[in-house]
């Protein structure tokens, strides 16, 4: 699994502190994170959306994501088409707790199956479109209908461009009594991204279930948010010392801002030499010793949890418990000759 790590942002960068609410929920706090996969002003992009829980968390009984205001959102795709890949860790409550991962495909599907009269996980609401998820638990296929719409008026309108719903089953009821732990959507050819140089945040609620019931607990619902990242720059350079010693140092910093907390990675080919720790707001150097010439590259690829919020909650019962940023980049490698 992916590290995860806490973060806190260099001075000059905004971020909205925000009181959690009472600890009578804290073992309810799922996680968004969102990542870019082409971070081009304006550019169409894939898509990567993560929820992740604590194994020690109430079940999720709904999901509704919200995208930022700036995104361009297509959703004419013809039914059949296919809108991504889906993979996801599951933990079986009736199974001794065991961990198994499945994954599937998410494709468009009609509304016209899905109507608002008899939809039980968004009443009478009808959509714009339809993705279905497909995967199979334990030996029997699952169908997770999303349901997503442009904004364009309402509240809501203030902060999201459109949104995405789907309602989600266990550990009762369910195949072995399989729960959601992390699952990972990558959404293709839905969505343009910002022109703006405004941080992009996503926000998403979370409702849990009762404990130890199938009925969702709409009080328990929390907010999170994501920032994806519209560009990580991650610099390398190399000092030889004495005796083969080398300085490598470097800078890491998301959308111009230095980042505290993340180790970045060292690494000579495919192989991780070392962690290097930023000591200062996007700096980090590392001592290595090496008998021959050299090639070094620093990388991240994490996902990193703020004590706080990034902006004021949307109005979840529970307010805004977490937040994320998902890091990922790459060095120019660096040769480097030992120093007699």
């Amino acid at each position: 699994m992916r590290r995860f790590i806490r973060l806190a942002v260099a001075a000059g960068a905004v971020v909205s502190a925000l009181a959690f609410s009472g600890s009578a929920l804290a073992a309810y706090a799922p996680t968004l994170a969102v990542r870019s996969l082409t971070n081009g002003s304006g550019n169409p992009t894939t898509v990567r959306i993560e929820h992740y829980q604590s194994l020690d968390d109430d079940a999720t009984a709904k999901d509704t994501i919200y995208v930022p205001l700036g995104y361009g959102v297509n959703l004419t795709q013809p039914v059949g088409t296919k809108i991504g890949d889906i993979g996801a860790l599951l933990v079986l409550r009736q199974g001794g707790n065991a961990q198994i991962q499945v994954s599937g495909t998410v494709t468009a599907d009609s509304p016209a199956n899905y109507p608002p009269a008899t939809n039980l996980c968004t009443p009478g609401q009808a959509h714009e479109a339809v993705w279905r998820a497909d995967v199979t638990v334990a030996g029997t296929p699952l169908r997770v209908p999303m349901y997503v719409d442009r904004i364009t008026a309402g509240p809501e309108a203030a902060f999201a461009a459109a949104k995405i719903q789907l309602c989600l089953a266990g550990p009762i009821g369910t195949p072995a009594g399989a729960q959601l732990f992390d699952a990972v959507f990558d959404v293709a050819g839905v969505f343009t991204n910002p022109t703006s140089s405004s941080r992009r945040i996503w926000r998403a609620l979370f409702t849990p279930y009762v404990a130890g019931q199938p009925t969702p607990n709409p009080a328990g619902t929390i907010e999170s948010q994501a920032w994806a990242a519209r560009s990580v720059s991650l610099s390398l350079s190399a000092k030889r010392l004495k005796r083969g010693n080398v300085v490598l140092s470097g800078r890491l910093s998301v959308d111009g801002s230095g980042i505290f907390g993340p180790r970045v990675g060292i690494y000579t080919g495919n192989r991780l030499v070392g962690r290097a720790p930023l000591t200062q707001p996007g700096r980090y150097t590392i001592r290595k010793r090496i008998k021959r010439k050299t090639r070094f590259q620093a990388r991240i690829d994490s996902i990193g949890e703020f004590s706080t919020c990034f902006l004021p909650s949307i109005g979840a019962p529970q307010g805004c418990r977490t937040a994320s940023l998902w890091m990922v980049g790459r060095s120019r490698t660096v040769s480097v000759k030992p120093r007699r």
